[in-house]
C-alpha cells in the first residue's frame, strides 16, 4: 500500500515507522508527512506526540479524532519548505492537505507550520492556515 503523504514509497517504508515509534523523522518535512499520515490512519497519540509540549494543551484530542475520522484525506502537496533539515534546529513546511469532508465536500486545508527540534526530535509547533478564496 503507498504511503498516504504521497511521497511515493510504501508506507510501511515511509511514515509508518515514525507512527508506531521505531524511528524518527529526520526533516521537518518528514515529521509533516507523518503527521498527515497519522490523520488518515486516525493516530490521535502519534499527532500529540508530535506537537510540542508548550503548545500540546491547545489541542484537543476529541477534536483532532472527530476531524480526522470525518475526513477522507485524498493527498498532501508540499508548497516549500524553509530550514527544517538534518541539522536545523527550526523549520517551517507550507503544504496543502485535500480532504472530503463529512458531507463529501471537497476541501483543502492550506497552512505554514512551524517546527523545533529539541533533542534530537522534531516536534510541530504551531501553524497558520492560509485563507483560500
Amino acid at each position: 500500500m503507498n504511503c498516504y503523504c504521497c511521497s511515493g514509497q510504501k508506507f510501511a517504508d515511509c511514515c509508518q515507522p515514525f507512527i508506531n515509534g521505531i524511528a524518527k523523522p529526520p526533516t521537518a518535512e518528514t515529521l509533516m508527512r507523518s503527521r498527515y499520515s497519522a490523520y488518515a490512519t486516525v493516530d490521535v497519540p502519534y499527532i500529540l506526540r508530535t506537537t510540542h509540549p508548550s503548545t500540546r494543551k491547545f489541542y484537543e484530542p476529541q477534536l483532532i479524532r472527530q476531524w480526522a475520522e470525518s475526513s477522507s484525506w485524498q493527498k498532501l502537496e508540499i508548497w516549500s519548505t524553509t530550514l527544517g533539515g538534518v541539522r536545523d534546529k527550526r523549520g517551517t513546511v507550507e503544504f496543502k492537505a485535500y480532504y472530503l469532508d463529512s458531507d463529501q465536500q471537497p476541501q483543502i486545508h492550506h497552512e505554514f507550520s512551524n517546527f523545533v527540534k529539541e533533542l534530537g526530535k522534531w516536534f510541530f509547533v504551531d501553524g497558520k492556515v492560509v485563507k483560500t478564496l
